[in-house]
């Protein structure tokens, strides 16, 4: 039972528990008064920090898309970036026919008498093969060295690249052929030439047998004989017994013979051949070259050193042969004198512009060490119409050995 000194000790207790928790009340309240503003401040820091680290996150986001478009070029999937039209099959045909004369093949040679290709050569022999499916591509590849003594060159993208040979099998229209390249001479103007032994004093001794056999091979045979280093666009199967105009510092206008498009003994070429013998000189480079093709067609179809002349039309030669002559931008779309423009690494697309009415892309300078970044007019190039040789000359590291 309650009593009323019980009932006095229990308010008692009541009262002092009352005012111990009030002290610890006031504690926790003046302690509260105290920390609020710490942690005010400290979530204030982290709602600012927070804010400036995501816009400092989305700025390196878009400051690296803006350089990553404005550095484009030097990517090394340019390929797949840039121009993605630009490619065979899509960039447009200026063949609207075939011709029905001219042998249905294109060859090239390799005069070295090395084992294996380099990538570049392959390069241009796989651009054949893709974008001139219905011809036939023979190489003529020498067994042994030619007589006399090879240009010497230093640089990139000369070393030998076996694996190109192995990518260049899997194409069913392509055919290497090793044999003495010499005999092909035999029984024209030039086997007096080669029994002479001049060639033997060669100092470009590869070009100067490369430049003999390209005619001998299309005056007994026809066809479409193509140098090693180009880069070929569209079909040829429209061109026949043609040439293509090149410019030059030496002369306003002129022709080459890195492409050539002949039927089966045109006369022109036993011309050629014939004045090869009169006019070999060992010690200069394109003394049966470029500069005998040129006094030819001028001796015998009356072409000449000129400005203005109308190209792209037929030039009647003697005994009714004739030959078309094209424009610059047919086969040799940057000259010689612009070379560089094929190695920049941070090349314009506008140069593409200059393409669209080429047939091939002759590109100076590829035989003789120039370096070819992926971001190049050539390493693009290269990428598109060669992309099985360009991908086997990719070390493991991905860097090209093109």
């Amino acid at each position: 039972m309650l009593t009323r000194h019980s009932l006095k000790k229990l308010i008692n207790t009541v009262i002092s528990e009352s005012l111990h928790n009030q002290k610890y009340f006031r504690m926790w309240i003046s302690w509260q008064q105290r920390i609020h503003p710490v942690i005010s401040n400290v979530v204030s820091y982290i709602r600012r920090s927070s804010v400036f680290f995501i816009s400092l996150y989305f700025s390196f986001i878009l400051t690296g898309y803006v350089i990553n478009i404005y550095k484009s070029p030097n990517s090394n999937v340019i390929g797949d970036k840039r121009a993605p039209e630009f490619r065979p099959g899509n960039i447009g045909e200026l063949c609207e026919s075939k011709s029905d004369a001219t042998e249905k093949k294109i060859f090239f040679i390799e005069t070295s008498g090395e084992n294996c290709l380099r990538s570049r050569q392959a390069c241009a022999i796989e651009s054949a093969a893709r974008t001139n499916p219905d011809m036939k591509i023979q190489v003529y590849m020498s067994r042994k060295r030619p007589p006399g003594n090879p240009e010497q060159d230093g640089g990139y993208g000369l070393q030998r690249h076996c694996e190109s040979m192995n990518v260049l099998s899997k194409f069913p229209n392509v055919q290497i052929i090793r044999e003495d390249l010499t005999r092909h001479v035999l029984g024209t103007p030039l086997e007096s030439l080669l029994r002479s032994g001049k060639f033997e004093k060669s100092q470009f001794s590869y070009q100067h047998l490369s430049d003999a056999i390209r005619i001998a091979l299309l005056y007994k045979s026809g066809g479409i004989y193509l140098d090693l280093d180009v880069v070929v666009l569209r079909s040829l199967g429209c061109l026949r017994n043609t040439a293509g105009e090149v410019r030059s510092s030496d002369y306003k206008a002129g022709i080459e013979n890195g492409v050539l498009i002949f039927d089966k003994g045109h006369e022109l070429l036993g011309h050629y051949m014939r004045l090869m013998e009169e006019i070999y000189d060992p010690l200069s480079r394109e003394s049966i070259g470029p500069a005998g093709f040129l006094k030819a067609a001028g001796q015998f179809c009356g072409f000449g050193i000129c400005e203005g002349c109308d190209f792209g039309q037929l030039w009647i030669c003697r005994d009714n042969w004739n030959i078309t002559v094209l424009y610059t931008e047919a086969f040799y779309p940057i000259p010689f004198r612009n070379r560089e423009r094929f190695y920049d690494p941070n090349f314009h697309l506008k140069e593409l512009d200059h393409l669209q009415t080429s047939y091939l892309v002759h590109v100076y300078g590829a035989g003789h060490g120039a370096q070819v970044v992926p971001s190049s007019l050539y390493g693009f190039l290269a990428q598109r119409f060669c992309p099985s040789v360009y991908s086997a000359s990719l070390t493991k590291s991905g860097k090209s050995k093109f």
